[in-house]
Order: structure tokens, then sequence, then C-alpha cells
């Protein structure tokens, strides 16, 4: 995503995410989930892209640019393209895709019930689809639009009303709302700079917040987030003659801050990770 996106990269799903994700999984009347956010955090909780429809796009999607727009300052993976690459969210007063809302009109028409969480219902097209369902109910703390024309309004924030929900349908099981978030990360020697990078080409590091390279002699070096997302350090920065080195590299979410060191080594690849087991309580 760029400098200007890590923020969004690095937040978590809520309780009320996971319970939509869960539920979905564990009750065969809960269908599909339609979105006007542009975060992944239905994505990241665990809900099926098949199964959901980002109407306002997605930051986490991209194509090739075919126009000019502002950079995202990543290619594409393929070698014999090598086009820059665009997210597919888009803005007020832009296009909507026409894929996503069509899944979500034709979801909404299919379905019995629409629940509508959090939502101002002031957003066109989004504000209708609740209207193509046999009936729809609004949890949100204020007042919509809509109010009048849903079968049931609760003035709750999400996460109360889903666990309400989610603890009538399945008491005593809300260990399944448990979850398990990794981080994998890999550090080399690329040219005259030392790179932390995920495996994947183009993938972010979400939760690394800061890097620093610990010397013999106690100093730090602080490693520089780059334009695409990786972490460098200059090589002119490391004194020479010393192979190994410990590395301090920090992680941040919407949980904690969690700390862990690398042993590095000039010449050979070092690999490291971030496991967070999240516990979500009703």
């Amino acid at each position: 995503m760029g400098i200007s996106e890590r923020n969004l990269d690095s937040k978590m799903p809520t309780l009320g995410h996971r319970i939509i994700s869960m539920l979905m999984k564990l009750d065969t009347r809960f269908k599909f989930v339609a979105t006007s956010n542009h975060d992944g955090l239905h994505q990241k909780s665990g809900t099926p892209w098949e199964k959901s429809a980002n109407v306002f796009g997605t930051a986490f999607i991209e194509y090739i640019r075919q126009v000019i727009t502002p950079a995202l300052h990543r290619k594409c993976d393929d070698e014999n393209c090598d086009g820059k690459l665009k997210k597919t969210g888009v803005r007020y007063g832009q296009t909507v895709p026409v894929g996503p809302l069509r899944r979500a009109e034709e979801a909404a028409q299919a379905s019995d019930l629409v629940i509508v969480l959090g939502s101002s219902m002031r957003t066109y097209p989004f504000c209708d689809l609740p209207s193509l369902s046999n009936c729809f109910v609004v949890c949100n703390k204020q007042d919509t639009p809509y109010d009048n024309e849903a079968k049931l309004c609760v003035h709750d924030n999400i996460d109360n009303f889903m666990g309400r929900i989610f603890y009538h349908l399945f008491p005593g099981e809300e260990e399944k709302l448990n979850m398990e978030y990794r981080q994998d990360f890999a550090m080399n020697v690329v040219g005259e700079e030392v790179i932390v990078s995920t495996p994947r080409v183009n993938e972010p590091a979400v939760f690394i917040d800061n890097i620093q390279l610990k010397l013999p002699n106690g100093k730090m070096r602080n490693f520089e987030l780059k334009m695409n997302g990786d972490f460098s350090l200059p090589l002119e920065q490391i004194p020479e003659h010393t192979l190994t080195y410990q590395v301090l590299v920090e992680f941040k979410s919407g949980f904690e801050v969690d700390k862990t060191e690398v042993t590095f080594m000039l010449g050979e690849e070092s690999k490291g990770a971030l496991i967070k087991n999240v516990t979500y309580d009703l």
C-alpha cells in the first residue's frame, strides 16, 4: 500500500468482524456480506472473498494502470509486464465497480433478511441495498434515513449486538472466535542495502512498525521504510569485519506491541515470523 496506507494495513478485525465470519461458517442461514469499506477487515477475519462484496472497491486488490493516476510505487509481479499498479478502492464521486455492486444487489434480492451494521445509510448506492430484500433491521448508534422502513432498529454498537446473536445461537462456544495471525519476513543483502521484506512480492509487512540493527558497541541503526513497503539499511552503516548482528523487529497491531530479535549474518538470508494468538471476548 505504500507509506500512506500502512496504518490501514495494520488495522485488525473487531469482535463484530470475527463474529460475522464465524456465523457464515457455522450457520448456513448467513449467506453474504456487503461492505462499503476499503479496509479488507472482513476478509482478514476469515470471510471468504466469494461470499462478500466490497461495493466501493478495496485497497488490497490492484490492477494495471491504464490512465494517469496517483502511483502506489509498486509494479506487477509478472516479469514480462512490469506495469504500475492501481488500487481498486474508489473515493466519493468516482464510479462504483460494477461487479461487486451487482453481486451485492443479487444477494440482497435473494435474502429473507438483511442486517445493517454501523452504517449511516447515506451513501448511494450502498444505502439502497437493504430495501431490495424482504425485510431488514438496522443496528447503528445514530438514527438513519431508513429507520422507518426497517423491521427493527437497535441503537447499539456492533460488537454488543452481534455478540448477543452469537451467544444465543452458539452458547458456550466463544473459543471458536479466537484467531491466529502470522506475519513472515526475510532479511537479505540486495545490492548495497540490507532489505527486510515479506516472502511474496508486493506484499507489505503489515505488522512491522520499526526495525533496528544492534551493533557490537551497543549502538542502534534504524532501518528506513521504503515506498514499496520494504525496510532498508545501507551497508555503509554497518561496520566492516563483523558478520553476525542482532536485529530488533518491533510489531505493532490493533492489539499490542511485540518485539523479537533475529540473528542476521551478512551474505545469508535470515527469516523470522510473528504469530499472534488473538482472543475475542463476548
